[in-house]
């Protein structure tokens, strides 16, 4: 591996979900940062979050969706609209000379206190299979290399 190169751009973040989006949100000097009620409901002293305004399940197949997370879900869509703005094709991007770095800060906070709670409550066969790489902290990278079938180098980055 001695180069790295860049082809496209694909954004999910809380000022738009795809390029044209954040780029007006950014010509504006339009924030995605606002109050939370859950979290002052919670008692959270920090009470502002950046929400993303995406229906996941619009961008991605239920089959592949019931393995993802959050993260992975939303990386899954920015990688869509990254290979789309690159002009890859699918032999392009499933290629021994294209390989995968992704990252995140860990796995679904959700999922995981999901798959705690019905553990406690129902017992560890109704945890079910795909909470497992939903909890994963390489669920990113996981989920990315299966769906695009990427066949070269793959590496997961987690950090909190």
């Amino acid at each position: 591996m001695r180069r790295v190169v860049i082809t496209g751009l694909g954004i999910v973040s809380s000022i738009g979900v795809n390029q044209a989006q954040v780029a007006d949100s950014l010509r504006q000097v339009r924030s995605g940062i606002e109050f939370s009620e859950e979290y002052r409901d919670l008692g959270f002293r920090s009470q502002v979050h950046g929400p993303l305004r995406i229906n996941t399940e619009e961008h991605i197949d239920r089959k592949l969706l019931r393995f993802m997370g959050d993260a992975a879900a939303y990386a899954h869509i920015a990688m869509a609209e990254a290979i789309a703005d690159a002009g890859l094709s699918e032999a392009e991007v499933s290629n021994v000379r294209t390989g995968l770095v992704a990252g995140s800060g860990g796995a679904s906070t959700a999922n995981t206190v999901l798959a705690a709670d019905t553990l406690r409550e129902k017992g560890a066969r109704r945890v079910g299979p795909y909470m497992v790489p939903r909890t994963m902290s390489s669920t990113v990278a996981a989920c990315l290399g299966t769906a695009y079938k990427i066949k070269g180098v793959g590496y997961s980055i987690s950090s909190a």
